[in-house]
């Protein structure tokens, strides 16, 4: 039997836009119920309609990310939200969700459905009241404007060229990067991937008809290096389509939010987002025994998610609706994010220092670098400057010598789990700086 692949990550029998249908319908009846008894009962406990909402969106987009995003974001609208309002994020995003699909049919009727159910549940109870629910109505409505703008953005045509800029320091956000890729290619298109290390050396001609932009999550933003070529030196979009992909190991938050926001200043059109759940790479965090942390960095990212994550890339490619909708968490800690790691917050708070008596000399943090912070001074390596927080010096260290004072010397390095797709540089000699390099 022919096979091909949904937008949302699942595998289903060719010619079954009936099933779609079926799944949008039922996420209208979903809503329908919630919103009943939302206005019927504002005090009605959330907790079993969040979790009824969770496993149906979980049941069609097959995908961890999915179903660990929508759970955090309809648990915060209950948390911040009073009364019926906290049903508002479960109200708009079920049938917002059921409906992403190729028919556009299918995603304008999603978008009004949407759209009434706030509007019904607000004029059908008491007012707003209090900064947590106002932050949920913010939210719920820029979600909805957001799914607007794109269905009426104009028709979407099947890129052909597409230019990929990938920040992945530990290699993680190049793997979830290489299944979206695929996923493209899988539909005839012609993808040229810029790896990304530093805002000052990278230079990249961005000629495609369209635009993917991938990288992990610091701070509920992307990393401020590429932050800064995002705002400096990204060029002019022309109306063309991009597509952000991003990867952490908890809650994204509203990374893509922002990421919206400047590739919208800069005249590109976001079309949609992907993200993957993939090991911690933070050394301060990882604690416990060596064993255990060997253990955890082989779960995710779970073969469903990047079977997603890889349709997604074909969905896009084909010039298809692909991903999840861009949903706004209630919270603004990427602002935060912004504020506590930069270039000028770095360079003070982040020193690094290697411990004498591991270090071998080798200079693969000095090579690795992206700020070309380190630099060696009697067979050791030392920092001045700034840092861009990518910790590849701890997690790339053959030796595990190189520190962050007061930052990692309580947990253990992350060892590349895909060293070869970490940016490699070598050495005078031609050698590989680092095992797993080529």
């Amino acid at each position: 039997m022919e096979v091909n692949v949904d937008v949302n990550g699942a595998r289903r029998p060719a010619g079954s836009a009936l099933l779609s249908w079926l799944y949008f319908l039922a996420g209208l009846l979903l809503a329908a119920a919630i919103l009943r008894i939302a206005a019927w009962d504002p005090a009605a406990d959330a907790f079993w309609w969040r979790v009824a909402a969770v496993a149906f969106l979980g049941l069609k987009y097959r995908s961890l990310p999915a179903v660990l995003e929508l759970y955090t974001v309809f648990w915060l609208g209950d948390l911040l939200g009073g009364g019926a309002v906290r049903f508002l994020p479960l109200v708009a995003a079920v049938p917002l969700f059921a409906g992403w699909a190729p028919p556009r049919l299918m995603r304008a009727a999603a978008i009004a459905a949407a759209a009434a159910g706030p509007a019904l549940l607000i004029a059908s109870t008491a007012p707003i009241a209090g900064w947590g629910a106002w932050a949920v109505v913010a939210a719920t409505a820029l979600t909805l404007a957001i799914a607007t703008l794109n269905l009426t953005a104009g028709p979407r045509t099947s890129p052909r060229r597409v230019d990929v800029v990938v920040n992945s320091a530990s290699g993680n956000t190049m793997h979830l990067t290489q299944q979206f890729v695929d996923g493209m290619k899988s539909a005839g298109a012609q993808v040229t991937v810029h790896r990304f290390h530093y805002y000052r050396d990278f230079q990249a001609e961005l000629t495609g008809d369209a635009l993917v932009v991938a990288f992990p999550i610091y701070g509920f933003k992307p990393p401020w290096p590429m932050l800064a070529w995002l705002l400096r030196g990204l060029p002019r979009g022309g109306g063309r389509p991009a597509y952000v992909l991003y990867c952490c190991a908890g809650g994204p938050e509203n990374a893509h939010l922002l990421l919206w926001l400047i590739l919208r200043c800069k005249g590109w059109r976001p079309v949609g987002r992907s993200w993957g759940v993939y090991p911690l790479n933070v050394a301060t965090f990882r604690w416990g025994p060596r064993a255990l942390w060997r253990f955890l960095d082989r779960l995710v990212p779970l073969p469903t998610d990047a079977a997603a994550v890889r349709a997604h890339g074909t969905a896009f490619g084909r010039g298809e609706p692909a991903g999840y909708p861009f949903l706004i968490w209630p919270l603004p800690l990427f602002i935060g994010g912004i504020l506590i790691d930069n270039k000028w917050v770095d360079t003070p708070l982040y020193r690094n220092y290697a411990w004498r008596r591991r270090c071998n000399g080798c200079g693969i943090c000095v090579a690795f670098c992206p700020a070309q912070r380190l630099y060696m001074k009697d067979g050791r390596p030392r920092a001045r400057g700034t840092c861009t927080l990518c910790l590849g010096c701890i997690n790339v260290c053959p030796r595990r010598a190189m520190e962050l004072r007061f930052w990692s010397e309580y947990g253990r390095p992350y060892p590349p789990r895909w060293p070869k797709l970490v940016v490699r540089r070598r050495a005078p000699d031609g050698r590989a700086m680092w095992p797993g390099g080529s």
